[in-house]
């Protein structure tokens, strides 16, 4: 459940908006496309892991593709945080819904764009902040610092 200006809403924030990506070449066909609409469908529909995984496997120019969707599934995001692009895994990092144990992975990346999102992503886990504090990049870890330095406190019977 989502409250977006005093409605309530369930689901995606775009629920089936957008019909589903049935193939590799289909998604390919509208990232590439001229058409807004097209590339907007890229960008937010779903498509069936199979193709998921063929598309991030067989097609590497289209991981950044991939990873910007926003029905990525978690396992394709996996995936993705291992690719050889800093831009892959920056983008991966950056995504709103970004699982905390990937964010976790990510704090350790060899990327310093990488690091730095990560440093500054709401879902970050606080070890993987507490980490960059200490990164070699000073702008990385003074926003570390200061992320936590303004974390929430438990409430104090929280363990």
């Amino acid at each position: 459940m989502k409250r977006v200006l005093g409605i309530v809403r369930y689901g995606p924030a775009m629920p089936d908006r957008f019909p589903e990506i049935t193939s590799v070449a289909e998604f390919i066909r509208l990232r590439t496309s001229e058409d807004p609409a097209e590339r907007d469908r890229s960008a937010w529909a779903a498509m069936p892991l199979p193709v998921w995984h063929e598309l991030v496997r067989e097609h590497p120019d289209m991981r950044f593709w991939a990873a910007h969707n926003r029905s990525c599934p978690p396992e394709i995001l996996t995936e993705l945080i291992m690719d050889d692009d800093w831009r892959v895994r920056s983008r991966v990092a950056s995504r709103r819904n970004c699982p905390a144990e990937l964010l976790e992975e990510l704090a350790d990346d060899p990327h310093d764009a990488v690091r730095s999102t990560v440093a500054t992503h709401q879902h970050s886990p606080r070890s993987a902040v507490l980490r960059l504090t200490d990164d070699p990049w000073a702008v990385i870890a003074e926003a570390a610092r200061t992320r936590i330095a303004n974390w929430p406190q438990s409430a104090p019977n929280e363990t």
